[in-house]
């Protein structure tokens, strides 16, 4: 039973912190340091202070290339899973199961209702 309500705590904590209003609040104060830093930032200067400061994880930002590889080899691939997972651990120098946990559980962080509570 106190095992059940620390998760429940856990979970309200981790639900809170990913607010709407908590996530916008953010994108204001990360907006102003950007512009203080670079007059007219790129999508690259903006990962890049992401990623300086700690915010995104490069590991999350290599996962995203590797999904975003993974539909243009698939492609190229004629659809065939087998061969677009051999090529990504080639790629990425990691095993072809960790690409297929990376494509399939990693996907679907992507969504906004995945991170953000509305």
């Amino acid at each position: 039973m106190l095992k059940q309500k620390n998760l429940n705590k856990k979970r309200n904590l981790v639900s809170r912190q990913n607010k709407a209003d908590i996530v916008y609040e953010y994108i204001k104060v990360a907006e102003k340091e950007i512009l203080k830093r670079w007059h007219e930032p790129t999508i690259v200067d903006i990962l890049r202070h992401l990623t300086e400061r700690g915010i995104v994880d490069p590991k999350r930002l290599r996962n995203y290339m590797i999904i975003y590889d993974f539909d243009t080899m698939l492609r190229f691939n004629e659809g065939n899973r087998t061969h677009t997972f051999m090529d990504l651990s080639i790629k990425y120098d990691i095993s072809e199961r960790q690409a297929q946990s990376i494509v399939y559980k990693e996907r679907n962080k992507e969504k906004a209702t995945f991170n953000i509570t509305y």
